[in-house]
């Protein structure tokens, strides 16, 4: 936690730091930048301890937020969290479908990244950074130790309003984590998921 408030004081200040020396122009990509993203997809959770194999699959709900500034016109830094959320995946146990109490599979990464607008509007995400992931049973939540894990987002927008876009993007996320339980060697629950985000852009 205190990883994440440093992270993030740290890309704010740096952010409302160059909005200060970038003046916010109609349908220029400067200043201080807001993204919202919400969206759908499909999520692969899947960990192997000795030989025995798990693994949860789904249609997922995804949500993508980034906060920051114009490092210099159309680039931008800023804070990045995603999450990924699939509810009563499926489950197979050494590639068998098997009944489960599984009701969530969950995934988050907080990183740092990077956004290029291109002259069409067209833009291109890349973030890295902590991640953690999750399952409920049976009421029981089990998390993870902190891993890492990386994003990429490839979109466009267009512009409703002087500083207002709003569009559509493709997200890939990965992430790699540790798992808290004994087994020896600590499997590692690695989580793959791609979807479609639906984002509305302050910029």
């Amino acid at each position: 936690m205190k990883k994440l408030i440093v992270m993030f004081v740290c890309v704010v200040t740096v952010g409302f730091a160059l909005c200060e020396n970038v003046h916010a122009e109609a349908y220029v990509h400067d200043g201080f930048f807001l993204r919202l993203a919400p969206g759908i997809g499909w999520k692969d959770t899947s960990s192997d301890a000795g030989g025995n194999s798990l693994k949860m699959t789904g249609v997922s709900g995804l949500f993508n937020f980034a906060i920051g500034g114009a490092v210099s016109q159309d680039l931008i830094l800023h804070l990045d969290l995603s999450g990924v959320n699939s509810s009563d995946p499926t489950v197979k146990r050494n590639g068998t479908d098997v009944s489960s109490n599984y009701s969530s599979s969950s995934t988050s990464l907080v990183g740092i990244g990077m956004t290029y607008y291109f002259p069409s509007n067209f833009y291109l995400t890349g973030a890295a950074g902590m991640a953690g992931a999750s399952t409920k049973s049976n009421g029981s939540t089990v998390r993870t130790d902190t891993g890492y894990g990386a994003d990429v987002m490839v979109g466009k927008e267009w512009w409703v309003s002087d500083n207002w876009g709003l569009g559509i993007a493709g997200q890939f996320l990965y992430t790699n984590c540790p798992s808290k339980t004994s087994v020896p060697g600590r499997p590692d629950v690695k989580s793959t998921s791609f979807g479609l985000l639906f984002s509305a852009t302050y910029n």
